[in-house]
């Protein structure tokens, strides 16, 4: 049975293209107009199932019938021989902790926590505040610059540099897995060119950790290598091919999410006086509003998965093997779970709702670190500068994923 015989009349409803400029800058609109149209729709220009609402987005990432296993969505359209040419894109990416299901996915994931902890983020909880009281010193020194390059490029990547205990000389080239590894798997078009770079950033990163892994067997440490390499679940361990995804994810969603997050958030700190004037006031609120504006306007926009079987919502026909997006960027704006949704309340009391870091299984294992950076770098940079923002447009990344600045012009104006 195709999923492209829905019992409602999908052809009528307006489709979307998540690489329009458009809707790179303004995701939310189009998708509260498929709230009420179609929260289940089917996208032909996206080949696969946009699910916008609230309830149905949790649902989604609950129902053990759709699988997180996309590797495929990568290759879509790709050529045989280009996809010989990817064999550690394939290979790698299939492995990733937010990739499996079932057995596998609660085997790595275990692993992983006992690894990455409270415990962990505590080590470098003081080093944060480090790093970006030496940031603050460049933007104080600079006074005008590129927001992304000297703060979004520079602190995340700096962390988990610190969290991996990797010399400084590996900080670019961690920045430059992330941002190659966003560059195809989180594009609104995936290009060869992209896929070939990501193939050899992922080589080239492979060879740098294999360096390590072993030193950390023999002499482990407190870093996160040596934790993934000694985690332990009775008999079971990560493999090193598990292990390098793994290591993988955590640059991407360390490094990247981070970078997109600090642009965004300032934009809407920076604008909104009232908001800026209580984090001035009240350092003790940064957490519930760096959560709340991980909720609106957020930086993950939406996650995919396959149907592993013929599904019914909403009386449509999902049929095996039929690509989903699910839409974060939707439920959390969505007005019949949150009041005034486009409204930044830090004493929203459903903060726990909130579809930024994916429920269930997937939850992001590296919330708390995130959180911990942005916490860190709003109290201390709005405590010591005022902030300009020096544009009036934005360019988008071109990603269905994120949702981010490819620059963004400041001033930095000690107090």
């Amino acid at each position: 049975m195709s999923g492209r015989s829905a019992t409602q009349k999908l052809d009528e409803v307006e489709d979307v293209s998540f690489a329009d400029p458009a809707f790179l800058a303004d995701p939310w609109t189009p998708l509260i107009r498929l709230q009420e149209e179609a929260p289940i729709f089917y996208s032909k220009n996206q080949g696969g199932w946009i699910i916008s609402r609230y309830d149905d987005v949790r649902a989604a990432f609950a129902d053990r019938r759709l699988s997180a296993s996309r590797v495929e969505q990568l290759f879509r359209g790709m050529p045989p021989e280009l996809q010989e040419q990817l064999k550690a894109v394939r290979l790698y990416t299939s492995l990733l902790v937010n990739r499996l299901d079932g057995r596998d996915l609660t085997r790595v994931r275990v692993l992983m926590l006992k690894a990455f902890d409270r415990g962990a983020i505590a080590k470098v909880e003081g080093f944060i505040n480090e790093v970006v009281d030496e940031i603050l010193d460049e933007c104080e020194r600079l006074g005008e610059f590129d927001f992304s390059s000297v703060v979004g490029a520079v602190l995340p990547t700096r962390v988990m540099r610190r969290l991996f205990d990797l010399p400084e000389e590996y900080q670019p080239l961690l920045f430059k897995l992330a941002s190659d590894f966003t560059a195809a798997s989180a594009a609104a078009t995936v290009t060869p060119e992209l896929l070939l770079q990501l193939d050899q950033s992922i080589r080239t990163m492979n060879e740098v950790f294999n360096t390590f892994i072993p030193e950390r067997e023999k002499n482990p440490g407190d870093d996160l290598i040596s934790g993934m390499v000694h985690a332990r679940d009775g008999l079971n361990k990560l493999t090193n091919d598990e292990m390098l995804a793994q290591l993988h994810g955590m640059v991407v969603a360390g490094a990247e999410t981070t970078a997109h997050t600090l642009a965004t958030q300032l934009v809407r700190i920076v604008d909104n006086p009232a908001l800026l004037q209580r984090l001035r006031d009240d350092p003790s609120c940064a957490f519930n509003m760096v959560t709340e504006l991980l909720r609106y306007p957020g930086t993950v926009k939406c996650m995919t998965r396959y149907a592993a079987e013929d599904i019914e919502m909403r009386g449509q026909t999902i049929a095996k093997g039929d690509l989903m997006w699910i839409m974060h960027a939707g439920a959390n704006i969505d007005a019949r779970m949150f009041d005034d949704p486009f409204v930044t309340d830090i004493d929203r009391p459903n903060q726990r709702d909130f579809m930024s870091f994916g429920p269930g299984l997937h939850f992001c294992v590296g919330h708390m670190l995130a959180r911990t950076e942005l916490v860190a770098f709003f109290t201390r940079a709005f405590a010591r500068f005022d902030v300009e923002i020096l544009q009036d447009d934005f360019e988008m990344v071109p990603s269905y994923i994120f949702y981010g600045y490819k620059s963004l012009r400041v001033r930095f104006t000690p107090r």
